[in-house]
């Protein structure tokens, strides 16, 4: 008897508010099923078109940030695999990544599936554990692994909404306008 097709979903998450000036974090997970290198080549090109390049949200100008984010709601770039959990201070920045992968998955996850995780600028040491915290948590994954947003136009979308959230929680109009579009439109989900 054929066995049934195991669902591989592919996780990219970034956080923002480990400053001490923060009084919250934002943590924002992308989760696709999707055929990764098709999600890339589009990212990628969406940071050509708007000049934004491989650049980080806070190593951009506000301009071009709202235009590539405008860009990917409007090309439905990741509709519905963008996550983003929003978490008051003081937690440890540990909790809140934990929470919002783990909501995130459910939410995605078919019956059989196995994720793969990656997060941004995350050490082995933090990587293990957030592996076992997420096992207890009968999360299924194959492994979690660091991933710099300078090698990653996945991790880089993750970066760039997790910026504008925190931008929109601060009452910064452009990203304020930007971010409740993206909900309206379900491009991005709260968990």
């Amino acid at each position: 008897m054929k066995q049934p097709s195991q669902q591989k979903l592919y996780c990219y998450i970034d956080e923002t508010g480990q400053d001490v000036g923060s009084d919250f974090f934002i943590v924002v997970a992308v989760v696709s099923d999707k055929e990764q290198n098709l999600l890339r080549s589009q990212l990628l090109e969406v940071e050509s078109q708007t000049k934004i390049g491989q650049r980080k949200w806070h190593k951009t100008q506000i301009e071009r940030n709202v235009l590539y984010l405008q860009s990917v709601v409007k090309k439905e770039i990741g509709k519905g695999e963008v996550y983003f959990g929003h978490y008051k201070k003081p937690i440890p920045y540990f909790l809140p990544m934990l929470e919002t992968l783990e909501k995130a998955i459910q939410d995605k996850a078919r019956g059989n599936y196995k994720a793969i995780i990656y997060v941004d600028g995350i050490d082995k040491k933090k990587a293990a554990e957030l592996t076992n915290a997420l096992r207890v948590r009968n999360i299924k994954l194959e492994f979690v692994r660091s991933s710099r947003d300078e090698s990653d136009p996945l991790i880089r979308l993750a970066d760039r909404w997790a910026g504008c959230a925190r931008a929109a929680s601060l009452g910064k109009k452009e990203e304020k306008e930007i971010f409740k579009k993206a909900e309206e439109k379900t491009y991005i989900k709260k968990v």
